[in-house]
């Protein structure tokens, strides 16, 4: 049973990220390591259960992150500090 809901979460955070790369998010090279990292890994019955406190953090952070990259809103000039991108006022 366990390894199902691995399994689950998973596909879930790859899944996630994809949807995700339709956007420009922070992070992107960090969350595209995770996933490297995910995909070469086999989820069995002997995983220890503990993996999924990481996997969870991991899709809290993403989710972070597509929140903040939809908050954030193109600047009038470039080659700011902030490479282009300001945080919206709402």
């Amino acid at each position: 049973m366990s390894a199902d809901h691995l399994q689950f979460l998973k596909n879930k955070f790859i899944q996630d990220l994809e949807d995700a790369r339709e956007n420009e998010i922070p992070l992107l090279s960090h969350f595209l390591g995770i996933k490297g990292v995910l995909e070469a890994k086999e989820i069995t019955s002997s995983t220890p259960i503990c993996l999924k406190n990481c996997l969870y953090d991991a899709m809290s952070a993403l989710e972070e992150c597509v929140v903040l990259s939809e908050k954030r809103e193109p600047r009038k000039k470039k080659g700011g500090p902030m490479r282009g991108y300001t945080l919206a006022e709402h």
